[in-house]
C-alpha cells in the first residue's frame, strides 16, 4: 500500500456543489483560483477548433456568470475560428497572465486584471519575440518565467519588471515546459525533453548551467515547489499509470509517491492545499470517480471528499473569508456530454 491509502478518513460535503455557467459548449478544465481566492479563470476546450480562456467571480461560494476573454484582434480582424487561450497563472498582485494567440498568429503572453475586460499584452515583441508560453510569476511579482521559440526549441526566459528585459537561462537543442518558482524568486524547476522521455532540471538566476534534479524511467512532467519540496508528476511504472510524487527541491533525487493511478489534468500542475502542506487530486481507480483526495506531502495521511458527482477531476482549493473552497470538474449525471466547472464549500474538511 502507498501512503496515500494511510490514514484515510471519508468526508461528506458541507455543501452542494455550485455549477459554474458559461455561452456555448466545450470541457471545462485547469481552474485556477485568484490570490484572494475570489475569481476562478479556467478553460474551455471545445474539441474541435479552439480554446477559450474564462474568468468568474466567486463570493461566498456562488459562482456568478462566467465572461470569456477575448484577446486583441479576436472580435475585428481575426476570426475567433482556431483561436487559443489557456494556460492561466495569477500574479500575486491581482492580474491572471495567460497565452493566448488568434488563428493563425503567434502565441504571446498577456494579462487581464479582474472585473475588466480588456486583456493587454504582457510582455511585447521586441522585448520577447517568438512564441511564448507557460507563463509563471515570482511570490514578489518582479519576475516572469515563460517558455519562448526564440531560439528554435523552446528556452525558458526570465522577464524582470524591474528592467524590462528578459534572460535566457540557458540556450538548449531540446524542448522546456512549465517552469515554475522556488518561494525565494530566484530558483527555477522545470522539465525538458530528450529522447522521448521527460526529466526535472533547476535553474538559479545567474547560473551558468541548468542542474538535473530527477531523471528516471518515464516522464516527470509540470513540476511545482511547496516550501523546500518539489511536486510533480510522473510516469515511471508506465504510461497508463500517472502518479504524484514529491523529492527535496536541492539535492536530491530520491522521491516518495504520494499517490498512484491519477487523473491526470489537461493542463496545470499539481494543486496544493493554500498552506502548501498537501496537494489535491483525483483518481483513475474504479468506483472513486465522485470523490477528490487530499494527500499529506510528509506521506502522514489522505482525506476524502465526495463530492456526489462523476468523473471528478482538475481540483484546486482556495481561501476566502474564512472558508475553503474546492472548484472541480465534473461529467453531467445525463444530458450534454461536456465536462463542467463546480465549486463547493469545503471549510473543516481539509
Amino acid at each position: 500500500m502507498f501512503l496515500a491509502t494511510l490514514l484515510t478518513a471519508m468526508l461528506t460535503p458541507a455543501a452542494l456543489a455550485v455549477e459554474v455557467t458559461w455561452v456555448g459548449g466545450g470541457h471545462a478544465s485547469n481552474p485556477e483560483w485568484s490570490p484572494d481566492g475570489s475569481w476562478l479563470a479556467f478553460e474551455v476546450n471545445n474539441n474541435s477548433d479552439k480554446v477559450d480562456l474564462y474568468v468568474v467571480r466567486v463570493s461566498n461560494g456562488n459562482p456568478a456568470a462566467a465572461t470569456k476573454v477575448v484577446i486583441p484582434g479576436s472580435s475585428s480582424s481575426f476570426s475567433a475560428t482556431g483561436s487559443y487561450a489557456a494556460n492561466p497563472n495569477w500574479h500575486p498582485k491581482g492580474p491572471v497572465l495567460f497565452e493566448a494567440a488568434n488563428s493563425g498568429g503567434l502565441t504571446r503572453l498577456y494579462y487581464l486584471s479582474p472585473g475588466t475586460s480588456s486583456p493587454a499584452e504582457y510582455i511585447n515583441i521586441t522585448q520577447a519575440p517568438g512564441n511564448l508560453a507557460w507563463p509563471t510569476v515570482s511570490p514578489d511579482g518582479n519576475s516572469l518565467a515563460y517558455t519562448s521559440s526564440a531560439t528554435g526549441s523552446g528556452d525558458i526566459y526570465v522577464f524582470s519588471s524591474a528592467t524590462g528585459k528578459a534572460t535566457i537561462s540557458m540556450a538548449s537543442a531540446l524542448p522546456e515546459n512549465a517552469p515554475r518558482f522556488a518561494p525565494d524568486g530566484k530558483t527555477l524547476v522545470f522539465s525538458r525533453k530528450s529522447q522521448g522521455t521527460e526529466d526535472l532540471f533547476t535553474w538559479t538566476t545567474g547560473a551558468a548551467s541548468q542542474l538535473p534534479l530527477k531523471n528516471a524511467a518515464g516522464d516527470q512532467s509540470r513540476p511545482r515547489y511547496a516550501g523546500d519540496k518539489v511536486v510533480y508528476f510522473t510516469n515511471e511504472r508506465g504510461d497508463d499509470h500517472w502518479d504524484i510524487a514529491v523529492m527535496l527541491g536541492v539535492g536530491g533525487s530520491a522521491s516518495t509517491t504520494l499517490a498512484k493511478d491519477i487523473r491526470l489534468p489537461l493542463r496545470s500542475q499539481p494543486q496544493l492545499t493554500p498552506d502548501g502542506t498537501a496537494v489535491i487530486w483525483t483518481s483513475m481507480a474504479p468506483n472513486t470517480d465522485a470523490i477528490v483526495y487530499v494527500t499529506k506531502l510528509d506521506g502522514s495521511g489522505t482525506k476524502q471528499i465526495n463530492t456526489g458527482l462523476t468523473a471528478v477531476g482538475d481540483a484546486a482549493v482556495s481561501t476566502s473569508g474564512g472558508r475553503l473552497f474546492l472548484a472541480f470538474t465534473a461529467l453531467p449525471t445525463s444530458g450534454s456530454d461536456w465536462r463542467q466547472l463546480h465549486v463547493i464549500d469545503v471549510t473543516g474538511q481539509i
